[in-house]
């Protein structure tokens, strides 16, 4: 009896390290980054990037403006996740108002949402707040 029973434990416990590892895989699978070709800043003005992206699942995004050399420049931005009867939408912003380079991208990571599903844009605004330029990850 001790014997079938442990049997029943090996078997569980395989099932729950499958169904781990599985989870694990998919995960890491669905998660990438995106980034946006270089944009010149406007001397007096800002940038704003966007994503909007839709899944079955929940989404994660985290989205960043960088300059030239990789550093972070986000000063604002926001975001929202909604359940809809298709599955999920959702949106991230990040903007910055740095002047100490002149080139700058978006950087957004992704998870659980196909790239098809994506879309990312860095948009450079001038001093009144009238777009100048806006760039999209290819």
């Amino acid at each position: 009896m001790s014997r079938a029973r442990g049997c029943v434990h090996s078997t569980a416990a395989r099932t729950v390290v499958t169904m781990g590892l599985v989870a694990a895989l998919l995960s890491s699978a669905e998660a990438y980054t995106e980034k946006t070709p270089s944009l010149m800043q406007d001397p007096a003005g800002y940038l704003y990037c966007r994503v909007v992206a839709t899944s079955t699942m929940p989404i994660g995004l985290v989205v960043s403006i960088r300059s030239k050399t990789g550093t972070n420049v986000t000063e604002f931005g926001y975001g929202s996740r909604i359940k809809t009867d298709e599955g999920f939408d959702a949106e991230e912003t990040a903007g910055s108002f740095d002047h100490a380079g002149r080139q700058y991208y978006c950087r957004v990571s992704v998870t659980r949402a196909r790239r098809g599903n994506v879309q990312v844009s860095l948009t450079a605004f001038d001093k009144d707040g009238v777009p100048i330029a806006t760039v999209e990850a290819r």
